[in-house]
């Protein structure tokens, strides 16, 4: 396998993750908007504004912020259910590795 077919190779499984981790956050958006719009999810002023932070912190990718905004949201209020969730999401988020020198290198063998 040449270097390429492997560097191919972890970028499509990069993307299969990324691809799925999308599917999961939006999912999660949908169910939050749901249960709010149902009235099972309570949350406060503070807390909506720390939710938007924490998606534009994902979006954009900034770890410092998702970790604050998460942080944030739970000092507000108590959290359960689909916000729990996102701030799961967020959290693993935040602590990828895109370094794919691992993937790369059991490949190689």
């Amino acid at each position: 396998m040449t270097a390429e077919e492997m560097t191919n190779r972890a970028l499509q499984h990069l993307d299969k993750h990324l691809l799925a981790y999308e599917a999961s956050l939006n999912q999660t958006i949908a169910d939050i908007e749901s249960d709010y719009d149902q009235g099972y999810l309570d949350v406060t002023e503070a807390q909506w504004q720390d939710i938007i932070v924490l998606l534009g912190a994902v979006i954009h990718t900034d770890t410092r912020m998702i970790c604050e905004a998460s942080e944030s949201i739970c000092a507000d209020g108590g959290v359960s259910g689909s916000l729990l969730r996102l701030l799961w999401l967020a959290k693993h988020f935040a602590t990828l590795d895109f370094s794919m020198k691992p993937s790369i290198k059991q490949e190689a063998f």
